[in-house]
C-alpha cells in the first residue's frame, strides 16, 4: 500500500485517468492534486489550485483522456484540457448550488453533472473548449448525490440522491427522457452512489445495503441485497475491469470487496459474494478501481490518498 500525502482536509474524491498512470484527487482545502506514475510509484506531479472559492466535491476524467472535469461547493464546474500539463480552459456556471458529482458519457461528448439544487445537467461541447448546456433534468425531489453514465456505448444516464431514489435518463433522438417506470426505488434511504458493469447495476446507501440491480431486457431488476458488512453509511462503490470484483466504502472507516460467484441465483442471474474488509483510522469518502488492475484508491477524512493492490 502507498500512501499519498499533500491535501491539508479532508479528501472527497479520487479519480483514475484512462491510462492508469495518473490519479487525481480533491478535498475540502479547495485543491485538486495530480498523481503520476514514476518507476511504479505515485508521486506528487501537479498542484490545481485557486480555481474554486470552496470545497471541491468530485472527479472525472474523460474516457478519451483530454479533460479533467472538477465540481466544487461554489457550484462551478471547471475543465481541464490535459496535455504535457493541466490547463485551465472553461469554469461552467449554472447550478444554484453545490456539485456533488460529476460523469463523462463513453465517447467523452458529454458531461454530466448533479447538484444539491436537485437537478441534473447534461453539457456538451463542439470542440475542445468550448462547453454548453445541452439540458437540465429536474426530476429528483431533494439533493442529488450522484450521476453515472452507462459503459455499454450507450446514452444512458443514471442519478441517484436523499429522495432514496435512482432515475434513469435516455436520449431518444434528440431529446432527454426520463422514464418513471423504470426509476429504482428499493432503497430507504439516501442513494450515495452507483456503478455499472454490462448489465449489472450496484448502488449503495444510508440503508447500510448494498444493492445488486440487474437488466431483463426491459428494466434493472434488484436481484440481490447484501447487508450486514458495514454500520454506517455505505458513500461509495466501484466495479474492476472486468466485472469480477467490487468494493465499497463506508462511514464506519472501512472498505469491503465482493467478488462474483461462479454459481447463479434460481432465476439465472449474477450473484456476488464477500470477500474482505479492510479498516482505516478514519471515514473513507472513495473507493475506486484503476481501469486496468485490481489496483484500488481510496480517500478519507485523514486527509490522505491511499493505493492498494489486492494482489488476487
Amino acid at each position: 500500500m502507498q500512501i499519498l500525502k499533500h491535501h491539508s482536509d479532508r479528501v472527497w474524491q479520487v479519480a483514475w485517468h484512462p491510462s492508469g498512470n495518473i490519479l487525481a484527487s480533491c478535498g475540502s482545502d479547495k485543491v485538486i492534486c495530480i498523481w503520476k506514475n514514476i518507476n511504479g510509484k505515485f508521486e506528487l506531479s501537479e498542484i490545481l489550485d485557486e480555481t474554486h472559492e470552496k470545497t471541491i466535491r468530485c472527479l472525472s476524467f474523460s474516457p478519451d483522456g483530454k479533460y479533467l472535469a472538477a465540481g466544487s461547493f461554489d457550484a462551478t464546474i471547471s475543465i481541464w484540457l490535459i496535455d504535457d500539463k493541466f490547463k485551465l480552459v472553461q469554469q461552467l456556471e449554472g447550478h444554484e448550488n453545490e456539485v456533488k458529482s460529476v460523469s463523462w458519457s463513453y465517447d467523452s461528448k458529454y458531461l454530466a453533472s448533479c447538484s444539491r439544487d436537485k437537478t441534473v445537467w447534461i453539457w456538451d461541447h463542439s470542440d475542445e473548449i468550448e462547453f454548453q448546456c445541452n439540458c437540465v433534468l429536474q426530476v429528483h425531489q431533494q439533493d442529488v448525490k450522484c450521476v453515472k453514465w452507462s459503459r455499454n456505448k450507450s446514452y444512458k444516464l443514471w442519478s441517484c440522491g436523499y429522495d432514496d431514489v435512482i432515475h434513469e435518463y435516455d436520449l431518444i433522438g434528440e431529446e432527454w427522457e426520463n422514464d418513471e417506470d423504470k426509476k429504482i426505488t428499493s432503497h430507504n434511504s439516501i442513494v450515495w452512489c452507483i456503478d455499472q458493469y454490462q448489465d449489472i447495476l450496484i448502488s449503495v446507501s444510508s440503508d447500510l445495503t448494498i444493492q445488486i440491480h440487474q437488466f431483463n431486457g426491459e428494466n434493472y431488476l434488484l436481484t440481490q441485497t447484501l447487508q450486514g458488512y458495514h454500520d454506517q453509511p455505505i458513500y461509495s462503490c466501484s466495479f474492476n475491469f472486468d466485472g469480477t470484483l467490487f468494493a465499497v466504502a463506508s462511514g464506519d472507516n472501512k472498505i469491503s470487496i465482493f467478488y462474483k460467484s461462479d454459481q447463479l441465483d434460481e432465476s439465472g442471474f449474477v450473484k456476488y459474494q464477500f470477500l474482505s474488509s479492510k479498516e482505516f483510522d478514519e471515514d473513507i469518502n472513495c473507493v475506486q478501481f484503476k481501469p486496468d488492475s485490481n489496483v484500488l484508491a481510496i480517500c478519507g477524512d485523514d486527509y490522505q490518498v491511499r493505493v492498494i493492490d489486492l494482489q488476487l
